[in-house]
C-alpha cells in the first residue's frame, strides 16, 4: 500500500491509496476500486489480503456509522472526454 495519510472513508479530503495495480480512490461522496490486485497464496499475497480488508473494513464501518446513510444507488460516474 503506498505510504500516505490515514485512509478516512468519505472524508473531507479526496485520497488516492493503491495496493499493487489497485487504485482506491476515495472522496466525500463515493469511494472507488479499480484496476488489478494479485492475491497469492505466499507472504506478499496475505499483506495484498490484508490491506484490502483495512481498506474495505473501514468503509463498511463508516457506512454503519454513518446516519445519512444514502439508501438510493449512486449513479456510475460518467468517463472524462
Amino acid at each position: 500500500m503506498s505510504p500516505s495519510k490515514a485512509f478516512a472513508p468519505f472524508g473531507p479530503d479526496a485520497q488516492v491509496q493503491t495496493i499493487e495495480q489497485m487504485t482506491v480512490d476515495n472522496d466525500p461522496a463515493r469511494v472507488s476500486v479499480y484496476g488489478r490486485l494479485d492475491i497469492t497464496h505466499d507472504r506478499a499475497g496475505l499483506e495484498n489480503a490484508r490491506a484490502l480488508a483495512a481498506l474495505l473494513n473501514a468503509v463498511v464501518a463508516r457506512l454503519e456509522l454513518s446516519l445519512n446513510f444514502r439508501r438510493t444507488p449512486l449513479s456510475p460516474r460518467k468517463p472524462i472526454p
